[in-house]
């Protein structure tokens, strides 16, 4: 009986076999099945019973193992039951970010909801982040009960709808708080933002030494990144006026204290209006010899910089030569380099029309010294017409006498040419000494490139037995004259 009822099963065991038949570790796996099986309701069980033997015969035993983890998770967390339910249509179009999730390969996302709640939250951290700001401008502390509670008043008036917080509308903007931004303090954050700047300025117009003294606290840290700031340095510029004389003296410890820094400063185009506000703020003199000892290190790299020459004309505006002392050293020291330089010649006249008389005084001793070598410089020569244009009599007549013996030589130089001229065109100095020194090398000026134009202005500005002379030179070489370009050129002008 017992081998008939074993054939028709196909050689499988009865489930109706008595306990008494089983072996002791058959029995207790079979109490271990139905403890876990009698979690589940009745209905839920053949629902499950249903959607598990629905898979055909060829799955491999990996993939039923897991759908019998994801159906488990899903009987014990009502939750992720929710979480699957309402996953978006259109995310059966595509797969998920890395294809696992369910057992359609569908990747796992946030619903709609949790979405709009991850936005509320940042929403209110940006709102609470500028409260927070704008309460420590006004001379609050960090952690203070009350700052949750006020309405920001950069926020004032702003709708904050679904991702606001993308803008920088009402409160600081989101990438100033990038990690590259951590050192900086919150006041200083709010002067890099274009808008927030504006509200800083009132509120240092504004303010009492308490708000002065808690913006300048947090921004004295970043002085240097903040002075050459388009926004923070009007913030700053404005500080400066309204900060105490200790102040000051901290402003330009930190400036000073990197040299090179300091040099880069003046001559950014916005961190030199941010050091002229500064020299304008000095109380004592010595807040301005540590300045000007500064800006006088740096005076060869400020010749290439229209705004620190701005910054070494306003200390001699502004101060004495006795605080300026340092950096008229400076500019003597290096007239002659300043002098040949594109841009140091530029200074340097800049520097003589200053009205300093000490600096003019010294400046001209060395450039007569060195009147020669100016002369025949494409930048040089332009230093000496300027000394010669100050129409100082003394100077003018030093300047004669230093060239003496070497106008021929001038002459026939393309710079030097220009000055010698300058030189005939001067009435209150005596010619002939010049054109005597010319005579020494007359035939070869008539015909020279250069020298041609200094004896056409000879001819014009000499006495009448200057002039005759000259005439018996040019009636002597009037046929070589006339097979050259230039000794034309001098024939046309006498009409001969």
């Amino acid at each position: 009986m017992e081998s008939s009822r074993v054939n028709s099963t196909g050689g499988e065991r009865d489930g109706n076999m008595t306990e008494e038949n089983l072996s002791p570790a058959e029995m207790y796996r079979r109490g271990e099945s139905r403890l876990q099986l009698s979690q589940f309701q009745p209905d839920t069980h053949r629902a499950l019973d249903k959607q598990l033997f629905r898979f055909p015969t060829g799955l491999d035993v990996e993939t039923l193992d897991s759908s019998f983890a994801m159906l488990s998770l899903r009987q014990q967390n009502p939750l992720l039951d929710n979480r699957w339910t309402n996953r978006s249509s259109l995310q059966q179009n595509h797969q998920g970010i890395n294809d696992g999730g369910d057992v359609r390969g569908g990747g796992w996302s946030l619903p709609p909801q949790r979405e709009v709640d991850l936005q509320q939250m940042m929403n209110h951290y940006f709102q609470r982040t500028s409260s927070t700001l704008n309460y420590y401008v006004n001379g609050g502390s960090y952690g203070h009960s009350s700052v949750s509670q006020d309405v920001p008043d950069l926020s004032r008036g702003r709708d904050y709808g679904f991702g606001s917080w993308r803008s920088n509308e009402g409160f600081v903007n989101p990438s100033s708080l990038s990690l590259e931004n951590e050192r900086m303090g919150p006041i200083a954050l709010l002067g890099k933002d274009p808008k927030s700047t504006l509200v800083l300025q009132e509120k240092i117009d504004e303010g009492s030494k308490e708000t002065i003294d808690v913006i300048f606290n947090d921004v004295i840290s970043s002085i240097y990144e903040l002075m050459e700031h388009p926004f923070a340095s009007q913030v700053l510029q404005k500080l400066m006026h309204k900060c105490s004389s200790q102040q000051i003296s901290h402003i330009i410890d930190v400036i000073t204290l990197n040299q090179l820094g300091f040099v880069k400063m003046c001559i950014d185009p916005v961190g030199t209006r941010s050091i002229q506000s500064l020299l304008s703020c000095l109380h004592s003199e010595e807040q301005i010899l540590r300045v000007v000892g500064a800006v006088s290190v740096g005076i060869l790299a400020f010749t290439r910089s229209n705004g620190a020459k701005h910054v070494i004309m306003q200390c001699f505006n502004e101060f004495p030569p006795s605080l300026n002392r340092d950096l008229i050293e400076v500019l003597v020291q290096n007239c002659f380099v300043l002098a040949i330089d594109q841009h140091g010649c530029c200074m340097l006249q800049q520097c003589l029309g200053t009205g300093c008389e000490l600096l003019t005084k010294r400046l001209i001793r060395e450039i007569i010294a060195s009147a020669l070598r100016l002369c025949v410089n494409n930048f040089g020569n332009y230093v000496v017409q300027y000394v010669v244009e100050l129409n100082d009599p003394n100077v003018t007549i030093l300047l004669v006498q230093q060239l003496f013996g070497n106008y021929a030589l001038l002459s026939r130089n393309k710079y030097g040419s220009h000055v010698v001229q300058k030189f005939l065109k001067i009435h209150y100095i005596d010619h002939s000494m010049i054109v005597y020194d010319l005579l020494k090398d007359i035939d070869t000026l008539l015909v020279d490139p250069f020298g041609n134009y200094v004896i056409q202005t000879a001819w014009f500005v000499c006495e009448d037995v200057l002039r005759v002379i000259l005439m018996r030179h040019i009636e002597r070489n009037k046929p070589l004259m006339r097979c050259n370009k230039f000794g034309k050129k001098v024939l046309d002008k006498l009409n001969l």
